[in-house]
């Protein structure tokens, strides 16, 4: 890859470990509720219950706790518990969770190091500013970057290429100028090539990318590399 002159990342997932946040999170709530149901299958529900309430945060119509607590009554009605209370799963799954903050492994180090090379940096994601923007700001990584674009700051999310021409726009830099690192192949990689930029997937398992042709990295340490900065 040639030298780009601008890195958009995504938060979660590829910097801030939210996967291992959620799981604990969900383990908690399990746990309160007496309910026997194998981890990764609570995960894919939860998950499906987020992307169905979604809209209505991103719409204004919920705020993000309004949304944990018609998802977690959703969630907690389908798993048939006796007391499905959203309210009261939300206070015990956003505690463990914020308990289980983390970011991933060189998170901090390899922005400085983007940095140090002369390149702008981003932050774009698909959720919105009152639990991103924490995030950023507890682990400090607000201040290594030079814009933030949360959900309310674009036209619309990621994958429309609206959303990657937003953050090209705020750091100033031409579409293919820029590279977007994310560890979703549809949202941060086929979204971001359709709309002009270069792009690196971030699969923490070592998973192959579906397309030879992008660079693929299992850990921020080698992001740099992969972006042509220092020999691979």
């Amino acid at each position: 890859m040639t030298r780009p002159h601008a890195v958009i990342l995504d938060l979660d997932d590829t910097l801030f470990d939210d996967t291992a946040c959620t799981h604990a999170g969900l383990g908690a709530v399990a746990r309160a509720h007496g309910l026997k149901v194998d981890p990764a299958a609570l995960f894919e529900r939860h998950a499906a219950h987020i992307r169905a309430i979604d809209p209505l945060l991103f719409s204004g119509q919920l705020d993000a706790h309004g949304a944990r607590v018609r998802r977690f009554s959703g969630l907690l009605t389908e798993l048939g518990a006796a007391d499905p209370d959203g309210e009261a799963a939300t206070l015990v799954y956003r505690a463990a969770y914020r308990q289980h903050w983390r970011l991933l492994p060189g998170a901090p180090d390899v922005l400085r190091d983007l940095r140090a090379a002369g390149l702008r940096l981003a932050v774009l994601t698909n959720y919105v500013r009152e639990v991103q923007g924490q995030k950023l700001a507890h682990f400090g990584l607000d201040a290594l970057v030079d814009a933030v674009l949360c959900v309310e700051d674009v036209p619309a999310a990621k994958p429309d290429a609206r959303a990657y021409h937003a953050a090209c726009a705020a750091l100033h830099v031409t579409p293919a100028r820029a590279v977007m690192v994310g560890d979703s192949w549809e949202k941060d990689v086929q979204g971001a090539l359709a709309a002009g930029l270069r792009a690196v997937w971030v699969s923490r398992t070592g998973r192959p990318a579906p397309d030879a042709g992008v660079p693929v990295v299992s850990r921020l340490a080698d992001l740099p590399a992969a972006l042509g900065l220092v020999p691979a």
